[in-house]
């Protein structure tokens, strides 16, 4: 049989483009869809390279066990040494920001001050420890869930007190403190093959939902914080002296493909807030650039198929 890359998902969405890429390359190439296909993890797994694109968020597209499917499979491709990009490690930080966090203070990488709370009474006793606005989000999140801004504990205890509640999937709430930047941006810093390719500014004026996939932007908004309007902005001759920290972590995780969040607040100061293992890409940005995430990633998915051939 011949050798294929293998692609490890639950959103057929977010993998046109990369479906796209690969074909341009005439890359052999499978999907496993973690939430569809039922995969024989009492086989010998095939040969090839085996991309890990679970996220975090599947159960919001009622995917709900495709995390648990996927670390099942991934497990099994590591017993019988597969290549695996993105592997067991990276699937534990794409969906625990509180294990993302160990790993953040881990390497000395500073974010906002957190609480992880199992329950409502943790979330009312912890929010007392901020004399400023927070928010909360879910500990397996992604496209903004669970994240809820207030202004003091009065404040949280009449949502938590309310039907609008909603407990993150794996019962870990997050209180954080709210960040203020000026302008209102964040900027995520793409990685392929555990390098540094581009980093990406957004504007986040409108909310915390930044997801970059172009499913989730359907319109090219004007967006006056980013100087070509666009909500997605490339940033050219990029540099950041924490990038070598964000390197050290990724490939210390298993991680090889990866988009790092972090914001500035008013004084200057980078705080770091979430690590994306299953990373997208924004093709309006992408216009104005000769790199591209997809291209970048198939192209190595595609080499590292290449070298196993010549074992």
């Amino acid at each position: 049989m011949i050798k294929q890359v293998y692609i490890i998902h639950e959103n057929d969405e977010w993998v046109v483009p990369l479906r796209e890429e690969l074909k341009k390359i005439n890359a052999p190439f499978n999907e496993w869809h973690m939430d569809r296909d039922k995969i024989d993890t009492s086989k010998v797994p095939p040969n090839g390279v085996f991309y890990n694109r679970m996220s975090a968020s599947s159960h919001s597209r009622g995917h709900r066990y495709a995390p648990e499917n996927t670390k099942k499979v991934l497990k099994w491709l590591e017993n019988h040494n597969r290549r695996i990009i993105n592997n067991s490690k990276a699937l534990i930080l794409e969906i625990s920001k509180q294990a993302q966090y160990r790993e953040l203070e881990n390497y000395n990488i500073r974010f906002p001050q957190t609480f992880f709370c199992n329950n409502k009474d943790s979330l009312l006793e912890n929010s007392n420890n901020f004399d400023k606005p927070f928010i909360t989000k879910h500990n397996r999140g992604g496209r903004g869930l669970g994240i809820k801004y207030f202004n003091n504990t009065s404040e949280l205890e009449k949502y938590v007190s309310s039907s609008q509640f909603q407990p993150s999937i794996d019962g870990i709430t997050l209180l954080q403190e709210y960040i203020v930047a000026e302008p209102q941006i964040i900027t995520r810093v793409e990685f392929v093959n555990s390098k540094l390719l581009y980093a990406v500014q957004v504007d986040a004026t409108e909310g915390f939902e930044l997801c970059p996939a172009d499913p989730c932007n359907l319109e090219e908004k004007y967006c006056p914080v980013n100087p070509d309007g666009n909500k997605f902005m490339i940033l050219k001759n990029y540099k950041n002296d924490e990038i070598f920290k964000y390197q050290s972590l990724i490939k210390s995780n298993g991680i090889e493909v990866a988009g790092i969040e972090y914001i500035k607040s008013k004084n200057g100061q980078c705080y770091t807030y979430d690590i994306n293992t299953n990373t997208n890409y924004n093709s309006i940005a992408e216009k104005k650039s000769s790199l591209k995430g997809m291209q970048a990633i198939a192209k190595f998915l595609l080499d590292e198929l290449n070298y196993q051939d010549k074992d």
